[in-house]
């Protein structure tokens, strides 16, 4: 999957990062400068800051984001601020002196975890003997790899599809670098196992390298879904631009949640095959409701089907018929919204990674019965909503937020129609713990309650919502 990284740059006006003077013309004289790329590599880390000389330079950084910026050549102190929960900074990587010297270009690179970040700088002259070669530098990122490896790992880079050969191209643990290294374009192969072993622990599938580039390729922790696949990925880099390489047999990861109040029990057809998604009530989140549980499809299109529980796709009705474009590592969860006669999917894109610093608290607006929506998260000790001012206003049914960041502890949520105050679906008590994904889904009245309507509005709730049954 392909990102253009958009970043919040805060450079302009600063003599630190272009330097020029004013001659008796007032001409401009543009100051030698450098580039600097800054990674983010720690998985479990929230956005962060990226400071030169106390100034801020880049803002936001997400895991797996890269940004570029020039300063002129000198030395500079670079640090890096975590983002928490509520807008509040820490620092995470002291002021280390950096000197930008001509001719070259630098990444600095945040790695390790949470409590343990490093700053990773790797200097770059680059040069090259073939202008229309693959130039390539690979680094080792991932302290998963390192812990599962128990030690360092083997690269092989071979021809697509060839036997892996007795001898590695390299060998490396964890902050080492390898490169640059020289590749004719073509399509090859990139995997990797525990050093001298012949078990493959990543196999990145067909990597088509394009001549004259210039790549800088990190192996990562795996945060994709169906993570178990592999314990990392592959980011590369160029320039700004990231695209990421998961396990070629991670595949895309499906689940789905039958939120239509009044449409019977469904089965779930993939490419008109039946699969064990099958009789699913109101409700209710299949294959399994727990973080990461999906069902994995091949990355592609694919078209989903869904039609009433046992009466198949020949004759039966069938209620929702969408293709969706699969991507691999992306985990994706298919609403069936609405109401039974103007029944709809609602997709959307799912995050498994794990924040230490923060819960992460999704909610999605599948109500049809609550019209506009505040949604107020309040702490535990509070009763009701009080003088809260809602975390989210005016929320529109099919409405998806991000994933918010919420500080570890016990919260009331309380939802109501917009502007009231009247609370129609309340959850009191719900703890919200650092490095937990949480979503909920706000549904229609069962109609198998009896409760007035006010009181029969409820939730789904899933991932860490969910413990995994042994």
């Amino acid at each position: 999957m392909k990102t253009k990284v958009a970043l919040t740059m805060a450079l302009a006006a600063s003599a630190m990062l272009v330097g020029c003077s004013d001659n008796d013309n007032d001409s401009v004289t543009q100051q030698p400068t450098s580039k600097v790329r800054a990674v983010h590599a720690v998985s479990d880390a929230p956005a962060v800051n990226v400071l030169v000389d106390g100034s801020p330079a880049i803002s936001g950084a997400e895991f797996k984001q890269a940004a570029v910026i020039s300063p002129t050549l000198g030395t500079y102190a670079l640090a890096v601020e975590a983002i928490l929960p509520g807008g509040s900074t820490t620092t995470v990587i002291d002021p280390t002196d950096v000197t930008l010297e001509d001719g070259f270009d630098y990444d600095v690179i945040a790695v390790g975890e949470v409590g343990n970040i490093d700053a990773l700088i790797l200097a770059d002259d680059g040069s090259r003997t073939d202008a229309n070669a693959v130039r390539l530098r690979v680094a080792h990122l991932s302290p998963a790899a390192q812990a599962a490896a128990a030690g360092p790992v083997d690269v092989y880079v071979t021809a697509f599809g060839a036997e892996l050969p007795p001898e590695a191209n390299f060998s490396f643990s964890f902050k080492e670098s390898i490169g640059p290294l020289e590749l004719p374009a073509n399509d090859y192969q990139i995997r990797v196992t525990p050093a001298g072993s012949g078990t493959v622990v990543f196999d990145s599938g067909k990597v088509s390298l394009q001549a004259g580039t210039n790549l800088l390729i990190g192996a990562v922790d795996n945060t994709g879904a169906n993570g178990d696949a592999s314990p990392i990925s592959l980011v590369v880099l160029n320039g700004g631009d990231v695209a990421e390489i998961y396990d070629t047999d991670q595949a895309a990861g499906v689940r789905v949640v039958h939120a239509s109040s009044d449409a019977p029990n469904v089965d779930v057809y993939v490419d008109g095959q039946s699969t064990p998604l099958a009789d699913i009530a109101f409700g209710s989140v299949a294959p399994f409701a727990f973080l990461d549980g999906y069902a994995a499809l091949p990355a592609g299109d694919a078209r989903i089907q869904v039609a009433a529980a046992g009466t198949g796709l020949g004759g039966g009705l069938v209620v929702i018929d969408e293709t969706l474009p699969l991507v691999n590592g992306q985990g994706y969860t298919a609403l069936a919204v609405g109401q039974l006669a103007g029944i709809e999917a609602l997709v959307v894109e799912d995050q498994v990674r794990s924040i230490a610093t923060q819960a992460s608290l999704r909610i999605i607006h599948a109500s049809t019965q609550a019209g506009n929506v505040d949604i107020y998260l309040v702490p535990g000790t509070q009763s009701g909503i009080g003088n809260f001012a809602p975390a989210l206003s005016n929320v529109p049914f099919k409405a998806v937020t991000d994933y918010l960041a919420v500080a570890d502890g016990t919260y009331n949520v309380y939802i109501t129609p917009t502007g009231t105050g009247t609370v129609a679906i309340s959850a009191e008590g719900v703890e919200l713990n650092a490095g937990d994904v949480y979503t909920a889904v706000a549904r229609d009245a069962d109609p198998g309650e009896q409760a007035p309507l006010n009181n029969q509005l409820g939730l789904i709730l899933f991932d860490n919502f969910v413990v995994p049954q042994p």
